[in-house]
This record gives structure tokens, sequence and C-alpha cells, in this order.
């Protein structure tokens, strides 16, 4: 089923990377050595010249073929020789790839035909109900005997987006050729439910294409932003739109570099999400079922993080980590409650804020920045934050730390490590997974303290891993290939099913012991 609002004239399929592929590409490989033989062929011209002309044309040539290329350049999160890459499957094959693959998908998995053992608890939003990555769960903990069981592999559109869980059924944003989709599926079998599609595709060289924000459940409504902006709430049984907004054009905002990454966030009965901050409200607030705004609050350019809720010296709050500041919201009325400034290079902040029990909030970023330890106290009236202590031991990214027993597991630029909570000291630095990430399973009640903690991190390079949560030493108990290529989007575990994509395929496992 596919339900398609109207938003105006709809965007055309892209045509072009096809046709350099088929057309103008083969044309350039054949004119360079044409013209080489046609200039030796010359009599009139000297061998020096002739060699020297060959060799200054050598580096001209191979930038037009490389220009020629760039719909199929891919990167990594390290920005270096060995980060570029060519990826032929790209565009239009891959979008074939996977309408043929839907429409085989219709005659061969039958609705319902899930295995009825496995329970699919409730994932509602990104990084899980408290956006905290951790996950309490009993998973099989010895990999070499009873490994990850694949479930289903399929072909997705593009994006970054993650996946949330509700009713047996996951929801996650997709690219389809020009249409920006939220797409429905049978979480025990794969099979797609139902797409909403609507114009839009934002691309970008270096980040890739689609959209990157992981949809929002709330009970039987599902709410999504696009990476150009288009904020939509439907009905989760069938993607039938209730209402939509636009947090850019509707101020006539500009987007961010990167686009719109922030996944809504459902505070009472309203919906809040965050825009670019440029042109436009940084954040805003929506009547969750009618789509009537409440408040905005302009609090500077944004970075590209997710909204989170805490409750800090007893008062409520958001927390919104912008480009160059921590910011904490009154979701009553946007007003603001503390600031705390935390710049990043080109305001690329990527890495959650995570609450720590009742008056701090640990804070990272890459790029050569570190973390921090943010404590708040009450001075009159006010709310103010202070800096614990800062290190440059740990710098998430992309992904987000989990926190567990006084001790802090993130990727620091891509390597798995450990730090004291309470004073910034690392306790072991472990393997390189790249710029991937990780979830904490606690095995029992959230915050409980638990021997059997372990983490689950899934890399880059899409190699899915479980490592020992103990600040003692790095310990990998186990790795299984999962996905192919980058994989930067966020995975969901819930119950003992593991949900994971990168902008190419998805794969679901069953953890069970």
């Amino acid at each position: 089923m596919t339900t398609t609002p109207t938003l105006g004239a709809g965007l055309a399929v892209e045509l072009r990377p096809a046709l350099r592929k088929r057309a103008i590409l083969p044309l350039l490989l054949l004119a360079y050595p044409v013209g080489l033989a046609l200039m030796w062929r010359r009599t009139a011209w000297r061998i020096g010249t002739k060699t020297a002309l060959s060799i200054l044309f050598a580096p001209a040539f191979v930038l037009l073929v490389l220009l020629c290329l760039k719909p199929w350049w891919d990167f990594t999160g390290d920005l270096g020789w060995t980060s570029f890459s060519l990826d032929f499957t790209k565009g239009p094959g891959q979008y074939n790839q996977l309408e043929a693959h839907r429409a085989q998908q219709k005659d061969t998995i039958k609705p319902g035909a899930g295995a009825p053992a496995l329970i699919v608890p409730d994932w509602t939003d990104f990084r899980g109900p408290r956006r905290d990555g951790i996950v309490a769960s009993t998973i099989s903990l010895d990999w070499s005997k009873k490994p990850p069981r694949q479930l289903y592999r399929q072909p997705v559109g593009e994006g970054y987006s993650s996946f949330v869980i509700g009713g047996g059924r996951a929801y996650t944003m997709e690219q389809r050729r020009g249409d920006e989709a939220l797409v429905c599926y049978d979480a025990a079998t794969g099979r797609e439910l139902w797409t909403m599609q609507y114009p839009a595709r934002f691309t970008e060289t270096l980040g890739g294409d689609g959209p990157r924000a992981t949809p929002t459940l709330d009970g039987d409504r599902v709410y999504s932003l696009g990476a150009e902006g288009h904020l939509f709430c439907v009905k989760a049984a069938d993607g039938h739109p209730l209402w939509n907004r636009h947090v850019l054009k509707d101020f006539r905002g500009e987007n961010l570099t990167w686009a719109m990454s922030g996944s809504p966030l459902i505070v009472d009965d309203a919906v809040l999400v965050t825009s670019s901050g440029v042109g436009a409200p940084a954040v805003q607030a929506y009547d969750k079922l009618t789509g009537k705004p409440r408040w905005d609050a302009d609090v500077g350019r944004q970075g590209y993080t997710s909204l989170v809720t805490a409750t800090l010296l007893g008062t409520r709050q958001v927390l919104n980590l912008a480009a160059s500041t921590l910011v904490a919201l009154d979701p009553a009325n946007g007003k603001t409650l503390w600031t705390f400034p935390w710049p990043t290079s080109m305001g690329i902040n990527c890495s959650q804020p995570i609450p720590v029990g009742e008056d701090r909030v640990f804070v990272s970023a890459g790029y050569g920045h570190g973390c921090a330890l943010v404590k708040l106290a009450r001075e009159g009236n006010k709310l103010v934050a202070k800096e614990l202590w800062s290190s440059i031991k740990m710098k998430n990214k992309f992904s987000a730390s989990v926190i567990h027993d006084g001790h802090v597991y993130g990727l620091d630029e891509g390597v798995l490590a450990c730090l004291n909570l309470d004073t910034g000291e690392r306790k072991w630095k472990g393997k390189s997974y790249g710029h991937g990430n990780l979830l904490l399973v606690a095995g029992g009640p959230s915050g409980a303290k638990s021997p059997a903690a372990h983490l689950i991190v899934l890399s880059e390079e899409g190699e899915l891993a479980l490592v020992r949560a103990t600040p003692e030493k790095f310990e990998e108990l186990g790795a299984i290939q999962a996905l192919k290529g980058r994989t930067w989007n966020n995975f969901t575990l819930t119950g003992t099913l593991l949900l994971a994509r990168n902008h190419k395929e998805m794969v679901a496992y069953d953890l069970a012991p």
C-alpha cells in the first residue's frame, strides 16, 4: 500500500546518473586515448612537445572522469585518501533492485507469517524509549555456540534513519527515487506493509543522500521529519497523513549543510522538533493531534542531534545540543532554563546529550573536541550549569555513548573506550569499529547494577560485535558480519529482535539465548 499526499509538483526521477554511466562516461574514456593517438600522428610536432602535452592533460582527464563519476562517490567518516571509493550500485540500479524485491515479496511473504514465538516489545524512540541507548533484555552471550540467527535480509532505500517498533511493526525513513518515504514493515518477516511518500530529495556528496531522522511512534500515530524539513503525522495502521508542516519553508528558513536530522520528541500532548535555526525558529512545538503551533524557541543554529527529556534538580526540561551550545528548555513554553557552551568544528554536534542522575549531563563531540560532564546547581531561582571535568579521551563523532555503573562506554573517534564517569579517567581503549554505533544490554531494569551488562557494537563497516561492559578491560566476546558497506545508521534491539540497516540494505537477527 502506498499513500502519496499532494504537496505540489512531483520531483522528476533522476535519470542523469544512468545517462552518465551508459553514454557520457564511455565517450569520455574513448576521447583521451583517441586524442592521444591523433596528436602523436601529427608529424609537425616534436616528440618532446607531444610527451609534455600527454603528461599535462592526464590529471585534467582524471579529474573530468571523477566529476562524471560523482553520483557514485562514497565516503567514510574520516576524510582522507582511503575514505573515498566508488559504488556503482547506487542510484537507479539500487531502486530497480528494491522495487523488484518488493514486487516479489508480495507473492512470497504473507501477512502474519512471522515466527509466533518472537516477542517484540515496543521501541518508540530514537535509541530507545528513554533515548539513552540502554536495553533491558536477555540475549545469547555465547556467539560461538549460539550466534545471532538471521531472520531476513532485504534491500532498502537510501538514508540514515533507524527503526522504531510498535505492535510488531517497524517504521523507518528511506529515499525512494524522487520521494522521501516513511515505510512500515512487519518486524518479524520484513514484509513491507505500507509507504507514505512525498516529493523531496536531499543530496550531499560527503554525507550521502536521503532522510536522516528516525521516526517517533506515539500510540496509533507516527511522526517523521524529512531531510528538507517536512514534518508529518500519520496513522500507524496504514500511513494515512493526518497533518503536516514544513519546519523550514513555513518560516522561510534555510537548511543545514547535512540536513534536518533530529527525531521528533513527544512531550505530553505536544510534538517537539528542531529546525536549522537559520531563518527559522530552532525548536518548534506543535499540538501532536492537530499540528497547530504551540510555541517556538530561537536558541541559535542547530546541530544534528535529537531532543531529549530530563528531570534535573526536580525541574522537567528538554535538552537541545545545538551547533555551539547545550540548551535546556521548559517543555511547556520553550523558555530557556540554562545553557552551557559546547562549540564544535563547523557546528557539527551529532552526539546525543545524556542526562546522568539528578543533576548532571554528559556531552561529547568529535573533530578533536572531546567530552565533558556538566553539573547543575541552583543560584537563587536560576539553574546554572558548570563543568565538572572535560577530556579529549572520548570524542563521539556520529554516535552517542552509553552510561552504566559509573562508567561511560563509547566510540572515541571510532575506537571503543571506557571512562570513569566521576573523573573522566580512561579505563581502557580497545578495538576500532569506525564511526558506527552501540547499545548497552543491561539484562535487567534500566539503571540496575548488573555484572551481566554487555555492549552490542555495529561498526562502520557493518560488523556486529558483542563486548563485555566492564571497566576492567576490553573484551570482545564475538562478532559477525551483519551488513555490507558504510553503516552509519543506529540499530534497534527490542526483546531478542535486532533490526539494523544502512543506506542499502536491512537485516533482522534473533539474539535469543
